[in-house]
């Protein structure tokens, strides 16, 4: 299994367990039936954590083509910039997204502090999305030249 399938196994799961558990707590109130309140959501958070995966595996993709120009000195500097390439694909994706809702709904509003609950789960986003990216990221064969052979091509 490579990266790429792993990075949206991992982001359908989590949107599927996002899904259903924003709806727990009405579930557990037994207003409606369980399955309407956690099946639909677990399917649709799923959908959109797959969406979130398309966009991580571009900014994968994007650190790959980066190691190719820029070599990285170690593995572990290269997973962190795998994992900042995609948690910034991610973060910015979703900020914008976010832009047009707003906009769309026509709630902006720079004196309250409505903002707040999105301004949370933006920086939760972009903290999962580095995490999970740091612990899927691909090994490269690719790394920097030592300091002895820059001299010798």
């Amino acid at each position: 299994m490579d990266w790429v399938e792993k990075e949206l196994r991992v982001a359908g799961a989590t949107g599927a367990v996002t899904g259903a558990g924003v709806m727990l707590p009405w579930a557990l109130e037994g207003s409606m039936s369980w399955l309407a309140l956690l099946v639909f959501p677990a399917f649709c958070g799923a959908v959109a954590g797959l969406l979130v995966g398309v966009v991580a595996v571009g900014g994968g993709r994007y650190a790959l083509w980066s190691n190719r120009v820029w070599p990285a000195r170690s593995h572990r500097t290269w997973r962190h910039r795998f994992a900042a390439c995609t948690a910034a694909a991610v973060t910015l994706v979703t900020a914008l997204a976010l832009c047009w809702l707003f906009a769309a709904a026509g709630e902006i509003s720079t004196g309250t502090d409505e903002l707040l609950p999105w301004w949370i789960a933006l920086a939760v986003i972009a903290a999962s999305s580095y995490l999970f990216a740091y612990a899927l990221a691909p090994t490269t064969d690719r790394t920097a030249r030592s300091q002895d052979c820059l001299g010798q091509d």
